[in-house]
Protein backbone atom coordinates (compact mmCIF):
# COMPACT_ATOMS: atom_id res chain seq x y z
CA UNK A 1 0.00 0.00 0.00
CA UNK A 2 2.82 2.08 -0.15
CA UNK A 3 2.11 3.90 -3.45
CA UNK A 4 -1.01 6.01 -1.27
CA UNK A 5 0.90 6.85 1.81
CA UNK A 6 4.68 8.16 -0.68
CA UNK A 7 3.43 8.99 -3.68
CA UNK A 8 5.98 11.40 -3.37
CA UNK A 9 8.67 10.02 -1.92
CA UNK A 10 8.07 10.96 1.48
CA UNK A 11 4.77 9.94 3.98
CA UNK A 12 2.81 13.26 4.18
CA UNK A 13 0.25 12.98 7.38
CA UNK A 14 -2.79 15.45 8.19
CA UNK A 15 -2.73 17.95 10.73
CA UNK A 16 -5.68 16.65 12.98
CA UNK A 17 -6.54 20.27 13.86
CA UNK A 18 -6.07 22.55 10.51
CA UNK A 19 -5.83 22.44 6.56
CA UNK A 20 -4.03 19.85 4.90
CA UNK A 21 -0.41 20.72 4.66
CA UNK A 22 -0.88 19.98 0.57
CA UNK A 23 -3.48 20.84 -1.81
CA UNK A 24 -6.14 18.59 -3.31
CA UNK A 25 -4.85 17.83 -6.49
CA UNK A 26 -7.23 17.04 -9.50
CA UNK A 27 -8.39 13.16 -8.92
CA UNK A 28 -8.97 10.12 -10.26
CA UNK A 29 -11.93 9.64 -8.60
CA UNK A 30 -13.51 12.59 -10.59
CA UNK A 31 -13.70 11.55 -13.79
CA UNK A 32 -15.03 14.87 -14.76
CA UNK A 33 -11.95 16.01 -14.47
CA UNK A 34 -9.80 13.46 -16.55
CA UNK A 35 -8.95 16.70 -19.24
CA UNK A 36 -5.70 16.54 -16.13
CA UNK A 37 -4.72 12.91 -16.86
CA UNK A 38 -4.44 13.10 -20.94
CA UNK A 39 -3.77 9.21 -22.07
CA UNK A 40 -3.25 7.66 -24.72
CA UNK A 41 -6.17 5.75 -26.15
CA UNK A 42 -8.68 8.00 -27.81
CA UNK A 43 -11.26 9.76 -25.98
CA UNK A 44 -14.09 7.45 -24.97
CA UNK A 45 -17.34 7.95 -26.40
CA UNK A 46 -19.32 9.49 -23.54
CA UNK A 47 -23.17 10.46 -22.91
CA UNK A 48 -22.65 13.65 -21.67
CA UNK A 49 -19.79 15.76 -21.36
CA UNK A 50 -18.07 17.00 -18.44
CA UNK A 51 -16.74 20.33 -18.63
CA UNK A 52 -13.66 20.70 -16.60
CA UNK A 53 -14.29 21.64 -12.36
CA UNK A 54 -11.77 22.97 -9.87
CA UNK A 55 -9.96 20.32 -7.68
CA UNK A 56 -11.76 20.51 -4.62
CA UNK A 57 -15.15 20.11 -6.44
CA UNK A 58 -14.35 17.10 -8.35
CA UNK A 59 -17.50 15.02 -8.82
CA UNK A 60 -17.63 10.97 -8.38
CA UNK A 61 -18.50 9.31 -11.57
CA UNK A 62 -21.05 11.23 -13.17
CA UNK A 63 -24.98 10.33 -14.41
CA UNK A 64 -25.99 10.93 -18.38
CA UNK A 65 -28.30 14.28 -18.36
CA UNK A 66 -30.91 11.80 -19.48
CA UNK A 67 -34.50 11.03 -17.85
CA UNK A 68 -35.77 7.76 -17.00
CA UNK A 69 -36.54 5.36 -19.96
CA UNK A 70 -39.74 5.04 -20.70
CA UNK A 71 -38.90 1.34 -21.98
CA UNK A 72 -41.37 -1.18 -22.88
CA UNK A 73 -41.60 -4.45 -21.33
CA UNK A 74 -38.96 -7.07 -22.23
CA UNK A 75 -40.06 -10.58 -22.99
CA UNK A 76 -38.56 -13.87 -23.61
CA UNK A 77 -39.74 -16.73 -26.01
CA UNK A 78 -38.91 -20.22 -27.41
CA UNK A 79 -38.44 -20.36 -31.17
CA UNK A 80 -38.99 -24.14 -32.04
CA UNK A 81 -35.71 -25.97 -33.31
CA UNK A 82 -35.83 -28.00 -36.50
CA UNK A 83 -33.15 -30.50 -37.68
CA UNK A 84 -30.86 -29.82 -40.56
CA UNK A 85 -30.04 -33.11 -41.67
CA UNK A 86 -27.43 -32.05 -43.87
CA UNK A 87 -24.59 -33.31 -41.83
CA UNK A 88 -23.30 -35.54 -39.11
CA UNK A 89 -22.74 -32.70 -36.62
CA UNK A 90 -26.43 -32.36 -35.66
CA UNK A 91 -27.32 -28.81 -36.65
CA UNK A 92 -30.19 -27.51 -35.64
CA UNK A 93 -32.21 -24.18 -37.31
CA UNK A 94 -34.57 -21.92 -36.15
CA UNK A 95 -36.66 -19.50 -37.81
CA UNK A 96 -39.07 -16.69 -36.67
CA UNK A 97 -40.85 -13.96 -39.04
CA UNK A 98 -39.67 -11.40 -36.83
CA UNK A 99 -36.37 -10.37 -36.13
CA UNK A 100 -34.88 -12.14 -33.30
CA UNK A 101 -32.90 -9.69 -32.04
CA UNK A 102 -31.26 -11.30 -28.79
CA UNK A 103 -31.35 -15.38 -28.93
CA UNK A 104 -29.91 -17.15 -26.12
CA UNK A 105 -29.35 -20.95 -25.73
CA UNK A 106 -30.71 -23.01 -23.01
CA UNK A 107 -31.05 -26.72 -22.02
CA UNK A 108 -31.38 -29.06 -19.34
CA UNK A 109 -28.97 -31.91 -17.95
CA UNK A 110 -25.03 -31.37 -17.65
CA UNK A 111 -23.62 -28.41 -19.86
CA UNK A 112 -22.74 -29.53 -23.10
CA UNK A 113 -18.85 -29.58 -23.96
CA UNK A 114 -19.26 -27.16 -26.90
CA UNK A 115 -22.14 -24.92 -27.81
CA UNK A 116 -21.84 -22.92 -31.50
CA UNK A 117 -24.31 -20.49 -32.99
CA UNK A 118 -24.68 -18.33 -36.19
CA UNK A 119 -26.71 -16.39 -37.88
CA UNK A 120 -27.32 -15.10 -41.37
CA UNK A 121 -25.50 -12.00 -42.85
CA UNK A 122 -26.89 -9.47 -45.36
CA UNK A 123 -26.85 -12.17 -48.46
CA UNK A 124 -28.76 -14.38 -46.38
CA UNK A 125 -25.52 -16.68 -46.71
CA UNK A 126 -24.72 -18.54 -43.12
CA UNK A 127 -22.12 -16.66 -41.72
CA UNK A 128 -19.18 -18.23 -39.50
CA UNK A 129 -19.77 -20.12 -36.02
CA UNK A 130 -19.81 -18.64 -32.54
CA UNK A 131 -18.59 -20.53 -29.58
CA UNK A 132 -20.55 -20.03 -26.67
CA UNK A 133 -20.19 -20.57 -23.17
CA UNK A 134 -22.23 -22.04 -20.31
CA UNK A 135 -22.76 -19.06 -17.83
CA UNK A 136 -25.50 -20.11 -16.00
CA UNK A 137 -24.51 -20.71 -12.94
CA UNK A 138 -22.13 -17.62 -12.13
CA UNK A 139 -23.71 -16.67 -8.77
CA UNK A 140 -21.50 -17.79 -5.83
CA UNK A 141 -21.86 -20.85 -3.52
CA UNK A 142 -23.88 -23.79 -3.56
CA UNK A 143 -27.59 -22.60 -3.46
CA UNK A 144 -27.36 -21.18 -6.53
CA UNK A 145 -26.36 -24.38 -8.01
CA UNK A 146 -28.08 -25.53 -11.12
CA UNK A 147 -30.19 -28.67 -10.23
CA UNK A 148 -30.95 -31.43 -12.62
CA UNK A 149 -34.26 -29.79 -13.90
CA UNK A 150 -33.45 -26.11 -13.90
CA UNK A 151 -32.13 -25.08 -17.53
CA UNK A 152 -28.79 -23.99 -18.13
CA UNK A 153 -28.14 -21.58 -20.66
CA UNK A 154 -25.33 -19.08 -22.64
CA UNK A 155 -25.06 -15.28 -22.68
CA UNK A 156 -27.78 -13.35 -24.69
CA UNK A 157 -26.16 -13.20 -28.58
CA UNK A 158 -26.95 -9.95 -30.68
CA UNK A 159 -28.48 -11.06 -33.99
CA UNK A 160 -30.54 -7.51 -34.90
CA UNK A 161 -32.84 -8.11 -38.02
CA UNK A 162 -31.61 -11.62 -38.47
CA UNK A 163 -34.72 -14.17 -38.61
CA UNK A 164 -32.79 -17.55 -38.55
CA UNK A 165 -30.03 -18.60 -36.31
CA UNK A 166 -28.30 -22.53 -36.11
CA UNK A 167 -27.08 -23.95 -32.87
CA UNK A 168 -25.12 -27.20 -32.52
CA UNK A 169 -23.95 -29.07 -29.41
CA UNK A 170 -21.66 -31.94 -28.15
CA UNK A 171 -20.90 -33.74 -24.95
CA UNK A 172 -18.52 -36.61 -25.20
CA UNK A 173 -17.76 -36.35 -28.63
CA UNK A 174 -21.60 -36.75 -29.55
CA UNK A 175 -24.11 -33.84 -30.96
CA UNK A 176 -26.82 -33.35 -27.99
CA UNK A 177 -28.77 -30.52 -30.45
CA UNK A 178 -31.60 -32.10 -30.12
CA UNK A 179 -31.69 -30.95 -26.14
CA UNK A 180 -31.49 -27.55 -26.97
CA UNK A 181 -34.08 -24.68 -26.94
CA UNK A 182 -33.49 -21.38 -28.89
CA UNK A 183 -34.96 -18.00 -26.54
CA UNK A 184 -36.04 -14.96 -28.47
CA UNK A 185 -35.39 -12.27 -26.00
CA UNK A 186 -37.14 -9.13 -27.23
CA UNK A 187 -35.63 -6.65 -25.19
CA UNK A 188 -38.60 -3.65 -25.95
CA UNK A 189 -38.11 -0.26 -27.03
CA UNK A 190 -37.53 2.97 -25.37
CA UNK A 191 -37.10 6.81 -25.89
CA UNK A 192 -33.66 6.84 -24.73
CA UNK A 193 -32.22 4.12 -26.91
CA UNK A 194 -31.91 7.08 -30.07
CA UNK A 195 -30.58 9.70 -27.50
CA UNK A 196 -28.34 7.52 -26.21
CA UNK A 197 -27.04 6.44 -29.26
CA UNK A 198 -27.08 9.90 -30.90
CA UNK A 199 -24.82 11.43 -28.15
CA UNK A 200 -22.39 8.38 -28.75
CA UNK A 201 -22.20 9.48 -32.14
CA UNK A 202 -21.47 13.38 -31.30
CA UNK A 203 -18.76 12.71 -29.32
CA UNK A 204 -17.00 10.04 -31.43
CA UNK A 205 -16.53 12.93 -33.53
CA UNK A 206 -16.11 15.52 -31.25
CA UNK A 207 -13.47 13.15 -29.41
CA UNK A 208 -11.24 13.38 -31.89
CA UNK A 209 -10.05 17.06 -30.84
CA UNK A 210 -8.11 17.79 -27.27
CA UNK A 211 -7.70 15.52 -24.55
CA UNK A 212 -10.06 13.17 -23.27
CA UNK A 213 -13.32 13.69 -21.41
CA UNK A 214 -14.23 11.03 -19.46
CA UNK A 215 -17.82 9.27 -19.99
CA UNK A 216 -20.70 9.70 -17.98
CA UNK A 217 -22.66 5.91 -17.26
CA UNK A 218 -26.41 5.67 -18.49
CA UNK A 219 -28.14 4.59 -15.26
CA UNK A 220 -30.64 1.62 -14.71
CA UNK A 221 -32.63 3.83 -15.01
CA UNK A 222 -31.80 5.39 -17.99
CA UNK A 223 -31.29 2.47 -20.42
CA UNK A 224 -34.67 1.19 -18.78
CA UNK A 225 -34.54 -1.71 -16.37
CA UNK A 226 -37.27 -3.52 -15.42
CA UNK A 227 -36.81 -3.48 -11.53
CA UNK A 228 -40.18 -5.63 -11.24
CA UNK A 229 -37.62 -8.39 -12.29
CA UNK A 230 -35.12 -7.64 -9.85
CA UNK A 231 -35.62 -10.08 -7.19
CA UNK A 232 -32.00 -10.10 -5.87
CA UNK A 233 -32.02 -7.32 -3.08
CA UNK A 234 -28.31 -5.82 -3.25
CA UNK A 235 -25.66 -8.03 -1.46
CA UNK A 236 -22.48 -6.30 -0.12
CA UNK A 237 -18.73 -7.77 -0.02
CA UNK A 238 -17.05 -5.80 2.93
CA UNK A 239 -15.07 -3.76 0.31
CA UNK A 240 -13.65 -4.14 -3.47
CA UNK A 241 -10.22 -5.41 -4.24
CA UNK A 242 -9.77 -6.04 -7.57
CA UNK A 243 -11.81 -5.82 -11.12
CA UNK A 244 -12.78 -8.66 -13.32
CA UNK A 245 -12.95 -7.96 -17.17
CA UNK A 246 -15.27 -9.74 -19.42
CA UNK A 247 -17.02 -9.72 -23.11
CA UNK A 248 -20.76 -10.74 -23.61
CA UNK A 249 -19.15 -13.18 -26.43
CA UNK A 250 -22.29 -11.59 -28.96
CA UNK A 251 -22.06 -10.13 -32.09
CA UNK A 252 -19.96 -6.85 -32.50
CA UNK A 253 -22.47 -5.69 -35.58
CA UNK A 254 -24.90 -3.46 -33.45
CA UNK A 255 -25.26 0.43 -33.54
CA UNK A 256 -24.85 2.72 -30.19
CA UNK A 257 -28.66 3.25 -30.98
CA UNK A 258 -29.04 -0.69 -29.96
CA UNK A 259 -26.60 -0.88 -27.13
CA UNK A 260 -29.48 -0.10 -24.30
CA UNK A 261 -31.68 -2.58 -25.88
CA UNK A 262 -28.76 -5.08 -25.47
CA UNK A 263 -28.64 -4.13 -21.85
CA UNK A 264 -31.85 -4.16 -21.20
CA UNK A 265 -31.99 -7.87 -23.66
CA UNK A 266 -29.53 -9.34 -20.90
CA UNK A 267 -30.57 -7.92 -18.09
CA UNK A 268 -34.16 -9.44 -18.45
CA UNK A 269 -32.15 -13.19 -19.36
CA UNK A 270 -29.85 -13.62 -16.63
CA UNK A 271 -32.76 -12.28 -14.39
CA UNK A 272 -35.42 -14.46 -15.28
CA UNK A 273 -33.98 -17.67 -17.53
CA UNK A 274 -30.78 -17.62 -15.26
CA UNK A 275 -32.71 -17.32 -12.26
CA UNK A 276 -30.14 -14.77 -10.88
CA UNK A 277 -33.03 -11.72 -9.95
CA UNK A 278 -30.43 -9.15 -11.74
CA UNK A 279 -27.93 -8.91 -14.06
CA UNK A 280 -24.48 -10.42 -13.58
CA UNK A 281 -22.48 -7.67 -14.17
CA UNK A 282 -21.47 -4.26 -11.98
CA UNK A 283 -21.13 -2.57 -15.61
CA UNK A 284 -21.28 -3.00 -18.79
CA UNK A 285 -19.39 -1.02 -21.62
CA UNK A 286 -20.30 -0.80 -25.46
CA UNK A 287 -17.66 -0.49 -28.29
CA UNK A 288 -18.65 3.23 -28.66
CA UNK A 289 -17.49 3.43 -25.20
CA UNK A 290 -21.01 4.27 -23.11
CA UNK A 291 -20.51 2.69 -19.54
CA UNK A 292 -24.30 0.89 -18.27
CA UNK A 293 -24.90 0.82 -15.00
CA UNK A 294 -25.37 -2.67 -14.11
CA UNK A 295 -26.23 -4.94 -11.16
CA UNK A 296 -28.22 -2.81 -8.82
CA UNK A 297 -26.91 -1.35 -5.30
CA UNK A 298 -24.65 1.43 -6.54
CA UNK A 299 -21.56 1.61 -8.69
CA UNK A 300 -20.04 3.05 -5.68
CA UNK A 301 -20.39 0.43 -3.50
CA UNK A 302 -18.63 -3.28 -2.80
CA UNK A 303 -21.73 -4.83 -4.71
CA UNK A 304 -21.74 -8.55 -5.12
CA UNK A 305 -22.71 -9.93 -8.72
CA UNK A 306 -23.06 -12.75 -10.66
CA UNK A 307 -19.76 -12.68 -13.03
CA UNK A 308 -17.12 -14.71 -12.18
CA UNK A 309 -18.86 -17.34 -10.39
CA UNK A 310 -17.11 -18.35 -7.11
CA UNK A 311 -15.65 -15.23 -7.23
CA UNK A 312 -17.88 -12.21 -6.58
CA UNK A 313 -17.34 -11.00 -3.76
CA UNK A 314 -14.62 -8.44 -3.38
CA UNK A 315 -14.58 -7.90 -7.09
CA UNK A 316 -16.32 -5.22 -9.62
CA UNK A 317 -17.21 -6.95 -12.90
CA UNK A 318 -16.93 -4.80 -16.28
CA UNK A 319 -18.07 -6.44 -19.70
CA UNK A 320 -17.38 -5.28 -22.84
CA UNK A 321 -19.76 -5.71 -24.50
CA UNK A 322 -19.31 -7.80 -27.86
CA UNK A 323 -17.54 -10.78 -29.11
CA UNK A 324 -13.59 -10.46 -28.51
CA UNK A 325 -12.55 -14.22 -29.37
CA UNK A 326 -10.62 -12.41 -32.67
CA UNK A 327 -11.71 -8.97 -32.45
CA UNK A 328 -9.64 -6.36 -30.45
CA UNK A 329 -11.46 -3.74 -28.36
CA UNK A 330 -12.16 -0.95 -29.62
CA UNK A 331 -9.84 2.53 -28.37
CA UNK A 332 -13.41 4.16 -27.13
CA UNK A 333 -14.03 0.81 -25.08
CA UNK A 334 -10.81 0.08 -23.72
CA UNK A 335 -10.68 4.29 -22.46
CA UNK A 336 -13.95 3.71 -20.89
CA UNK A 337 -13.28 0.06 -19.01
CA UNK A 338 -9.52 1.73 -17.93
CA UNK A 339 -11.24 4.64 -16.30
CA UNK A 340 -14.00 3.06 -14.72
CA UNK A 341 -12.00 0.40 -13.48
CA UNK A 342 -9.93 2.96 -12.09
CA UNK A 343 -12.05 5.07 -10.43
CA UNK A 344 -13.45 1.80 -8.91
CA UNK A 345 -9.91 0.61 -7.50
CA UNK A 346 -8.48 4.14 -7.15
CA UNK A 347 -11.60 5.30 -4.91
CA UNK A 348 -11.23 2.17 -2.71
CA UNK A 349 -7.56 3.03 -2.11
CA UNK A 350 -6.47 0.08 -4.11
CA UNK A 351 -2.88 -0.59 -5.91
CA UNK A 352 -3.57 -1.04 -9.09
CA UNK A 353 -0.38 -3.15 -10.39
CA UNK A 354 -0.58 -5.21 -7.02
CA UNK A 355 -1.37 -8.95 -6.57
CA UNK A 356 -4.46 -10.06 -5.03
CA UNK A 357 -5.64 -12.81 -3.03
CA UNK A 358 -8.86 -14.10 -3.39
CA UNK A 359 -10.98 -16.91 -1.80
CA UNK A 360 -13.17 -18.90 -3.72
CA UNK A 361 -16.86 -19.11 -2.88
CA UNK A 362 -17.57 -21.92 -4.92
CA UNK A 363 -19.85 -22.78 -7.74
CA UNK A 364 -20.12 -21.35 -11.15
CA UNK A 365 -16.79 -21.55 -13.74
CA UNK A 366 -14.49 -20.91 -11.20
CA UNK A 367 -11.70 -23.00 -11.40
CA UNK A 368 -11.08 -23.22 -7.39
CA UNK A 369 -13.13 -24.89 -4.80
CA UNK A 370 -14.90 -23.07 -2.07
CA UNK A 371 -12.28 -22.06 0.21
CA UNK A 372 -9.86 -22.32 -2.17
CA UNK A 373 -7.28 -19.17 -2.57
CA UNK A 374 -5.95 -17.84 -5.96
CA UNK A 375 -3.79 -14.75 -6.23
CA UNK A 376 -4.43 -12.49 -9.18
CA UNK A 377 -3.65 -9.20 -10.50
CA UNK A 378 -6.01 -6.49 -9.19
CA UNK A 379 -7.40 -5.94 -13.02
CA UNK A 380 -7.40 -9.67 -13.63
CA UNK A 381 -9.55 -11.64 -16.80
CA UNK A 382 -12.39 -13.91 -16.12
CA UNK A 383 -10.53 -17.05 -17.64
CA UNK A 384 -8.06 -16.29 -14.96
CA UNK A 385 -10.20 -17.95 -12.22
CA UNK A 386 -12.73 -19.48 -14.80
CA UNK A 387 -13.07 -22.51 -16.60
CA UNK A 388 -14.26 -20.46 -19.36
CA UNK A 389 -12.30 -18.35 -23.00
CA UNK A 390 -13.54 -14.92 -20.87
CA UNK A 391 -13.11 -12.02 -22.64
CA UNK A 392 -11.92 -13.99 -25.51
CA UNK A 393 -8.12 -14.42 -26.79
CA UNK A 394 -8.28 -10.99 -28.44
CA UNK A 395 -9.66 -9.65 -25.25
CA UNK A 396 -7.12 -11.26 -23.51
CA UNK A 397 -4.67 -10.22 -25.38
CA UNK A 398 -5.29 -6.40 -24.31
CA UNK A 399 -5.27 -7.40 -20.76
CA UNK A 400 -1.97 -5.86 -20.40
CA UNK A 401 -2.69 -2.94 -21.77
CA UNK A 402 -5.86 -2.10 -19.39
CA UNK A 403 -3.86 -2.95 -16.55
CA UNK A 404 -0.57 -0.51 -17.67
CA UNK A 405 -3.14 2.34 -18.34
CA UNK A 406 -5.22 1.88 -14.77
CA UNK A 407 -1.99 1.87 -13.01
CA UNK A 408 -0.89 5.05 -14.67
CA UNK A 409 -4.63 6.62 -13.67
CA UNK A 410 -4.32 5.03 -10.16
CA UNK A 411 -0.76 6.17 -9.89
CA UNK A 412 -1.55 9.72 -10.84
CA UNK A 413 -4.29 10.06 -8.15
CA UNK A 414 -3.82 11.64 -4.45
CA UNK A 415 -5.98 12.66 -2.20
CA UNK A 416 -5.94 13.91 1.99
CA UNK A 417 -8.62 11.25 2.77
CA UNK A 418 -6.57 8.24 1.60
CA UNK A 419 -3.37 10.11 3.40
CA UNK A 420 -5.45 10.47 6.36
CA UNK A 421 -7.15 6.90 5.97
CA UNK A 422 -3.16 5.58 5.78
CA UNK A 423 -2.53 6.71 8.92
CA UNK A 424 -5.57 5.39 10.55
CA UNK A 425 -5.73 2.14 9.80
CA UNK A 426 -8.11 1.09 12.49
CA UNK A 427 -10.76 2.32 10.41
CA UNK A 428 -10.15 -0.66 8.58
CA UNK A 429 -10.89 -0.46 4.37
CA UNK A 430 -13.04 1.18 2.16
CA UNK A 431 -16.71 -0.07 1.96
CA UNK A 432 -17.63 3.17 -0.82
CA UNK A 433 -15.35 5.08 -3.65
CA UNK A 434 -14.41 8.69 -2.45
CA UNK A 435 -17.25 10.56 -2.58
CA UNK A 436 -17.83 14.72 -2.82
CA UNK A 437 -19.14 16.53 0.09
CA UNK A 438 -22.73 17.56 -0.83
CA UNK A 439 -21.80 21.33 -1.40
CA UNK A 440 -18.98 20.09 -3.30
CA UNK A 441 -16.13 21.98 -1.42
CA UNK A 442 -14.46 18.78 0.05
CA UNK A 443 -14.53 15.14 -0.19
CA UNK A 444 -15.38 11.80 2.24
CA UNK A 445 -15.06 8.32 2.15
CA UNK A 446 -16.70 5.22 4.39
CA UNK A 447 -14.95 2.66 5.79
CA UNK A 448 -15.66 -0.19 7.84
CA UNK A 449 -15.28 1.41 11.06
CA UNK A 450 -15.98 5.07 10.44
CA UNK A 451 -15.64 7.97 7.64
CA UNK A 452 -12.92 10.64 7.28
CA UNK A 453 -13.97 13.95 5.90
CA UNK A 454 -11.82 16.84 4.14
CA UNK A 455 -12.16 20.00 2.64
CA UNK A 456 -9.76 22.74 2.70
CA UNK A 457 -11.21 24.80 5.39
CA UNK A 458 -11.11 21.98 8.11
CA UNK A 459 -8.97 19.29 7.27
CA UNK A 460 -9.38 15.50 7.12
CA UNK A 461 -10.98 14.33 10.17
CA UNK A 462 -12.17 10.96 11.54
CA UNK A 463 -15.97 10.53 12.80
CA UNK A 464 -16.92 7.57 14.02
CA UNK A 465 -19.36 5.56 16.28
CA UNK A 466 -22.53 7.05 18.20
CA UNK A 467 -21.15 10.71 16.75
CA UNK A 468 -21.50 9.83 13.76
CA UNK A 469 -24.85 8.04 13.70
CA UNK A 470 -26.30 11.19 15.34
CA UNK A 471 -24.51 13.78 12.36
CA UNK A 472 -25.88 11.09 9.32
CA UNK A 473 -28.96 11.47 11.59
CA UNK A 474 -29.17 15.32 11.10
CA UNK A 475 -28.02 14.79 7.67
CA UNK A 476 -24.39 14.24 7.83
CA UNK A 477 -22.37 16.53 5.57
CA UNK A 478 -26.04 18.35 4.41
CA UNK A 479 -26.57 19.29 7.99
CA UNK A 480 -26.52 22.34 9.65
CA UNK A 481 -23.60 21.49 11.43
CA UNK A 482 -21.20 21.40 8.84
CA UNK A 483 -18.43 19.55 8.12
CA UNK A 484 -15.55 18.14 11.42
CA UNK A 485 -12.67 20.50 13.02
CA UNK A 486 -11.72 18.35 14.57
CA UNK A 487 -11.24 14.47 16.42
CA UNK A 488 -13.62 13.20 18.76
CA UNK A 489 -12.44 13.54 22.19
CA UNK A 490 -13.24 12.56 25.92
CA UNK A 491 -15.62 14.38 28.07
CA UNK A 492 -16.56 13.97 31.79
CA UNK A 493 -20.04 12.30 30.78
CA UNK A 494 -18.91 10.61 27.66
CA UNK A 495 -17.75 12.19 24.10
CA UNK A 496 -17.90 15.02 21.68
CA UNK A 497 -16.69 16.41 18.62
CA UNK A 498 -16.09 20.34 17.22
CA UNK A 499 -17.90 20.82 13.44
CA UNK A 500 -18.42 23.70 11.52
CA UNK A 501 -21.35 25.29 13.34
CA UNK A 502 -21.45 23.51 16.69
CA UNK A 503 -20.30 20.79 18.92
CA UNK A 504 -21.92 17.20 19.01
CA UNK A 505 -21.81 15.76 22.72
CA UNK A 506 -22.72 12.21 23.48
CA UNK A 507 -23.21 10.35 26.67
CA UNK A 508 -24.51 7.09 27.22
CA UNK A 509 -27.03 8.51 29.42
CA UNK A 510 -28.58 10.74 27.29
CA UNK A 511 -27.24 9.99 23.98
CA UNK A 512 -26.11 12.55 21.44
CA UNK A 513 -27.13 16.68 21.95
CA UNK A 514 -26.15 19.42 20.26
CA UNK A 515 -23.99 22.63 21.41
CA UNK A 516 -24.21 25.45 19.15
CA UNK A 517 -22.24 28.55 20.26
CA UNK A 518 -24.17 32.09 20.17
Amino acid sequence: MSRWSESDGSRRRVSPSGPPRRRLRRVLLGLGAFTALAVAAPAAIAVTEQAPVPAAAVSSLPEATLPPADATDPSISPVPLAPQGRDGTGTQVARSTAPLQLVAVTWTGPDPDSISLRSTDDSGAWGAWLPLDANSDERDGSTAQRSATTPGGTDPVWVGERTAVEVRATRDGRPVTEGLAVQRIDPGTSGNDEAIGARARERQTAARDGAPVAPAYVTRAQWGADERLMTWPPEYSPTTKAVAIHHTAESNDYSPEQSAAIVRGIYAFHATKNGWGDIGYNALVDKYGTIYEGRAGGLDRPVVAAHSGGFNRETFGIAMMGNLSDVAPTPAALTSVEKLAAWKLGGMYRDAAAKVTLTSNGGGTSKYAKGKQATVDAVFAHRDVGNTACPGNAGFAAMDTIRAEVDKLVAAAGTDVRAAWTDRPDLGDPDRVEQPTADGRGRFTDFAHGSVYWSPDTGAHEIRGPILDAWRARGADRSDLGLPTGEEYGTSTGRAQAFEHGVLRWSSAGGAVDVTPA
